[in-house]
């Protein structure tokens, strides 16, 4: 059997040849690794062809058509078995003004595939404004991530001249950029990537989950005003994913990916002493019975996660089976309080029924508006899915409100 760390070179050479227009990129694509690790315990566990072709799928980021259930306005009925975290009443979405209620006027998506970023309007998707990034910028390893305010942003923008550099953006009222401002903190070298950016409300720190060869993590908190770093690390194997804060900017969840019993939900408290990244405590493991969690936010409040989830308690899957969703979860007790959306196993010519799952890209300052991506790239309102344009789905993306 092949291990992790051959189903890695094997990505990392099927991304280089299939996705990556520069011949022998610096460095691995961010969060490749960890994301692998996932998708290939989902295939396994699905029967769903061999290794190498679910290396070549996320390679390719070949789109995946699934049949999830999204915006019935009533409830929807999980089918048996299902898993710990998934047998939580699925919720009744709402209507879809009331939906609507609290969100964010906006939200910017960056395009893996030009080097361009996109304000668009959260009520209908329409396009506000283009950025374009600057030259020389590889926009698959593009990350954005939005202050309280919903007007400041800030992008991490690679290119292999430069390694990682960081950008403020500004919107006006309207939707209309007011132009990218490079940051006047430390850039970060080429063999280095960023997985994950999320600023505190108040818009005054960054914090940047980043990955060095692929299998060193760790967390930086950056006070952009003066330009300094506070790291967290850990001698354990993994990387972090998944950044979100909490409403007073003190305390950072992150996802740890890894082949460890470490891995899962973490929560830090930054202004505690200490450099230990996961000094902190564990929220929700990454395996619950035959759940296993792929990624998670924290609400503002810190008392709710938000999950994606994947029911990996079946060996066959079918048209209709219910292999995951994403689900409320308590962050004092790790029990679920509802199913936010169910996702059904989704189907193609290479692999047949395979189990997938949904990224959770950006949570809004309120905790009640999901950015996701699922068979479809859209907004999670309560319950209620609403399709946005902006991204191909099942994709990874970097988008934020």
């Amino acid at each position: 059997m092949l291990t992790d760390d051959d189903l890695r070179r094997e990505l990392i050479a099927a991304f280089h040849e299939q996705a990556d227009p520069i011949t022998r990129a610096a460095i691995e694509p961010a969060g490749l690794f960890g994301q692998a690790i996932r998708r290939r315990r989902r295939r396994a566990a699905a029967g769903a062809g061999s290794v190498l072709a679910a290396a070549a799928a996320v390679a390719a980021a070949i789109t995946l058509v699934t049949t999830a259930v999204r915006s019935a306005p009533g409830p929807v009925t999980v089918a048996s078995p299902a898993g710990l975290l998934l047998a939580a009443k699925v919720a009744t979405a709402p209507s879809a003004s009331t939906a609507a209620q609290g969100m964010p006027p906006f939200y910017v998506v960056a395009d893996h595939n030009q080097p361009a970023a996109y304000i668009r309007d959260s009520a209908t998707g329409w396009l506000r404004s283009t950025v374009r990034l600057p030259a020389g910028t590889d926009p698959k390893l593009t990350q954005v991530t939005v202050a309280g305010d919903d007007r400041t942003f800030v992008l991490a923008l690679f290119s292999h001249a430069r390694g990682t550099r960081f950008y403020a953006l500004r919107i006006t009222a309207s939707g209309q950029s007011a132009g990218l401002t490079l940051l006047a903190i430390r850039p970060l070298p080429i063999r280095e990537a960023v997985d994950a950016v999320a600023l505190t409300p108040d818009g005054t720190r960054l914090a940047v989950a980043i990955q060095s060869g692929g299998r060193d993590g760790r967390v930086e908190v950056i006070t952009l005003a003066t330009g300094a770093v506070r790291t967290w690390t850990t001698t354990r194997g993994g990387l972090p994913e998944a950044l979100s804060w909490d409403a007073a900017g003190r305390r950072l969840a992150f996802f740890w990916s890894s082949a460890t019993s470490a891995a899962g939900l973490w929560l830090l408290d930054t202004s505690a002493p200490g450099t230990g990244l996961l000094s902190g405590r564990r929220l929700l493991p990454q395996t619950v019975g035959p759940d296993e969690v792929q990624s998670a936010l924290i609400s503002p409040d810190a008392r709710t996660i938000i999950a994606s989830v994947t029911y990996n308690g079946t060996a066959q899957v079918s048209q209709g089976t219910v292999v995951g969703g994403i689900v409320e979860v308590s962050a004092q007790t790790g029990r679920p309080r509802r199913t936010l959306l169910a996702e059904r196993a989704a189907h193609s010519s290479d692999v047949g029924w395979h189990i997938t799952s949904c990224l959770l890209p950006s949570l809004d300052a309120t905790g009640n508006h999901l950015l996701a991506s699922c068979d479809q790239f859209g907004r999670l309102d309560r319950g209620r899915f609403t399709a946005l344009p902006g991204a191909a789905p099942q994709t990874t993306v970097a988008a934020a409100w």
